[in-house]
């Protein structure tokens, strides 16, 4: 039987999967891996990537019509083939930093598309305020550390004023939350995404 070398996202362990696998546990971490999301998030990561490096290329004051608008439409294809991929990988459950990674590759692609009304504004707007709360998520978990860490080492102001900015960003995630789900239920997906991180708490 012929095998695929795969890296495990969770401990980066060299594994040989046979190529007919649909699931894997990782020999040395015991996670058990949907190959199916784990595969489209890479054919994903590596069409935005290179759709990315098109776009940074593209300068429509030193190129002619026709040959921006053709590296335009090569971007915009490779673009359509990421969004596809990370689409099918958020049916599972990713390894989290796929997860956050896979989360800006979608906000950013759906803003692109919504200039070219390639997707509704209500799509554009999901995956936005996605990564809005991801960002807001990853700022209070900052500020939690800081204060469990600088605990004597700060005076009452910084104390004070990490705490204010918690108390403000705990406000905003329980906002964005009833945004998300308000979203959810207009877009009506046939498979809701499993793009945020169900397991995060203030």
């Amino acid at each position: 039987m012929e095998e695929t070398l795969f890296t495990c996202p969770y401990c980066e362990a060299q594994l040989q999967i046979p190529e007919d696998a649909w699931y894997y546990t990782c020999d040395q971490c015991s996670h058990r891996l949907d190959l199916k999301s784990q595969f489209a998030f890479l054919r994903g990561l590596d069409a935005f990537d290179e759709g990315q490096e098109i776009m940074k290329k593209i300068n429509p004051k030193k190129l002619r019509r026709d040959l921006f608008m053709a590296q335009a439409r090569a971007a915009m294809l490779l673009f359509m083939e990421a969004y596809s991929s990370l689409q099918v990988a958020f049916q599972a459950e990713l390894e989290e930093t796929q997860r956050c990674l896979g989360v800006e590759m979608m906000s950013s692609m759906s803003q692109e598309f919504l200039k070219r009304l390639m997707i509704s504004q209500l799509e554009m707007s999901y995956w936005k305020t996605l990564m809005v709360e991801q960002n807001a998520q990853n700022e209070y978990d900052l500020l939690k550390e800081k204060l469990n860490k600088q605990a004597d080492s700060w005076g009452f102001y910084h104390r004070w004023r990490w705490t204010s900015r918690q108390k403000k960003l705990a406000k905003s995630l329980a906002q964005l939350d009833n945004k998300i789900k308000s979203l959810e239920d207009q877009i009506e997906f046939v498979d809701l995404p499993r793009a945020r991180n169900t397991k995060w708490k203030p």
